[in-house]
């Protein structure tokens, strides 16, 4: 019996001695240095904002206009890291890719916008001992699809042979949120979203970096690609009678064909708002054809009645997120009818179009002659992405209709244009 126990406090020695053996290989190095075996790849974090939330203010504004859930979801994203070139840094032919990642579903908020890479072995070194450590450009695309947009990815995705300058020149198609085929809703797979951060260091220690500085990460501001327009109407009910709007046109000659889709990184200087395409600085734009119109919306909807319809035109003092808070309690009350929301590509031309309506007699059912009233930007260039334009228009006693045109930005009177608008 004594034996037995012997050998059984034998076994459980052995077996201790070489569990300890194998803890011992296994806090080494494979060359038998004291340096630990690395466990993860080194990672790169991003941080991206959502277009609802601005990164950047001005007190002239008239405020921000929230989006809606189904405008704000992100379905799909892409984020690329450019190496700037340490010799010419400002030249994006020399930019190549040093980080990829695309995922989908993301819920991009503030304190939740954290986007997480590979990058390689290399980089990460170079990072590490350089003695200025490399700096980076980011682009980022959300919902960004070759069906609602005409762009596809495929080939810009290289690590080391992809190139910033083959990003750039990508453009929304004239097939794309335009007149010949009009988006009339969110699409399924959501509203373009882009946005770029260029010249920026890297913080952090392998295998976990960050962009910015150890004092200050930097974020990428997402921004809309296209823009929204809403049709609002009603008329007083002391009007006796009936009010029905036959369509909305809108004239395409005012939309370039083409758009850019990422924006310049030029956020504190006096540049141009939009980003149509042109082959050259010097050349003109191509448009849509003036014979092109969209018309909103199909068939004939009769105007609601309310007894005040003066009460929902914009007084030029509430902030914009009050005035369409003021138009959707409105519509959800039943004191206006919404006849639909157009999402479009920028322009820098003045959007205008007519209103097609006719006056139904009281006690009768057929309607009078069809008319005619028109609408427009009070300037040309205000239709910049992610911007919310607003036509209100309401029907006074004697049939007239009265259209209301609220931008909700002054950009006019702005001092420091910017590349972040309202929504």
């Amino acid at each position: 019996m004594m034996r037995d126990d012997r050998r059984y406090i034998l076994q459980w020695l052995s077996g201790m001695l070489m569990l300890l053996l194998l803890t011992a290989c296994s806090g080494s190095s494979s060359e038998g240095g004291d340096e630990p075996v690395p466990t993860s790849k080194p990672v790169l974090k991003i941080y991206i904002f959502p277009p609802d939330r601005p990164a950047i203010t001005r007190a002239d504004d008239l405020g921000y206009v929230d989006a809606t859930a189904e405008e704000n979801n992100i379905h799909s994203i892409h984020v690329w890291v450019f190496e700037r070139d340490k010799d010419d840094p400002d030249n994006s032919t020399k930019s190549l890719l040093v980080g990829y990642i695309s995922l989908g579903n993301l819920t991009l908020s503030e304190g939740n916008g954290e986007v997480t890479m590979e990058i390689t072995d290399a980089f990460a070194n170079r990072v590490m001992t350089a003695e200025k450590r490399p700096r980076v450009d980011v682009y980022v695309a959300a919902n960004v699809t070759s069906a609602n947009c005409g762009i596809s990815f495929a080939g810009l995705t290289n690590k080391g042979v992809t190139k910033e300058s083959d990003l750039e020149p990508l453009f929304i198609g004239h097939n794309y949120f335009g007149v010949t085929s009009p988006v009339l809703g969110v699409p399924a797979d959501g509203l373009p979203m882009s946005g770029v951060l260029k010249d920026q260091v890297i913080a952090g220690t392998s295998p976990v970096f960050r962009v910015g500085t150890e004092q200050r990460l930097s974020n990428v501001q997402l921004v809309r690609a296209v823009s929204k327009v809403r049709f609002i109407f009603c008329m007083s009910s002391s009007n006796t009678d009936n009010v029905a709007v036959n369509n909305i046109v809108l004239n395409g000659s005012v939309l370039p064909k083409e758009e850019y889709l990422f924006l310049t990184d030029d956020y504190n200087k006096v540049t141009q708002k939009w980003h149509v395409k042109v082959s050259e600085p010097s050349v003109a734009a191509d448009y849509e054809s003036s014979a092109t119109l969209i018309s909103i919306p199909s068939g004939t909807t009769t105007i609601k009645k309310n007894d005040d319809p003066y009460s929902y035109s914009y007084d030029g003092i509430m902030t914009g997120q009050a005035y369409e808070t003021l138009i959707n309690n409105g519509i959800t009350q039943d004191k206006l009818s919404d006849l639909g929301t157009v999402y479009l590509r920028e322009s820098d031309l003045a959007l205008a179009g007519v209103i097609n309506y006719e006056i139904i007699p009281y006690g009768t059912t057929t309607p009078n002659a069809k008319t005619t009233a028109s609408y427009s930007m009070k300037n040309a260039g205000e239709f910049s992405r992610n911007h919310t334009w607003i036509v209100y228009g309401y029907f006074v006693t004697n049939g007239d209709l009265r259209v209301n045109v609220v931008e909700l930005k002054d950009w006019v009177s702005s001092e420091n244009p910017k590349e972040i608008y309202n929504w």
